[in-house]
């Protein structure tokens, strides 16, 4: 079975950060890996869940462009590790 970009790109960030968050738990995994997992779950977490609320639309529009931005580079970042988990 092959996992393709687009497969991840179809998910929603909630589960990039949750398999971000598996993979910075696994001791399997290169070091800088989990530490890279890490930031990216830390990071999906303060966009998601921001001390204060946005205070109007441009502030809201700029929190939907970071997480969209975050989203894209979690997909690159876990396509490969996902790519080697699934390959024969």
């Amino acid at each position: 079975m092959t996992i393709r970009k687009q497969d991840l790109e179809a998910l929603d960030s909630v589960f990039l950060a949750l398999m971000c968050k598996k993979m910075s738990q696994d001791e399997s995994a290169a070091p800088d890996a989990r530490e890279q997992a890490q930031k990216f779950k830390e990071e999906w977490f303060r966009l998601t869940e921001p001390e204060t609320p946005p205070k109007n639309q441009r502030e809201l529009d700029r929190a939907k462009k970071q997480l969209e931005d975050l989203r894209a580079r979690m997909v690159d970042f876990l396509l490969p590790h996902v790519q080697a988990s699934f390959a024969p």
